[in-house]
């Protein structure tokens, strides 16, 4: 599962990636047209890692510099 935000910083367009595939859950931001920044955290367990996936999706969306594009599937 992936989900994709952008935002603007100044006159810079960034992004943050964030991806659950089982026990893990990894991170990937940076300038848009760049490779960015990829952090990845190993969980115990499945739920464990669903659980912060929820957590940093919740936290950007309730940021409102970042915006959100449902069922991106956007690659750089």
């Amino acid at each position: 599962m992936m989900q994709y935000f952008e935002f603007q910083e100044e006159n810079v367009s960034c992004f943050i990636e964030i991806t659950l595939e089982d026990t893990i859950v990894r991170t990937r931001s940076g300038q848009k047209g760049t490779q960015g920044f990829a952090t990845e955290k190993v969980f115990r367990d499945a739920g464990t890692a669903a659980e912060e996936f929820d957590r940093l999706i919740q936290e950007k969306k309730e940021d409102a510099a970042f915006y959100f594009r449902l069922g991106d599937e956007y690659r750089l």
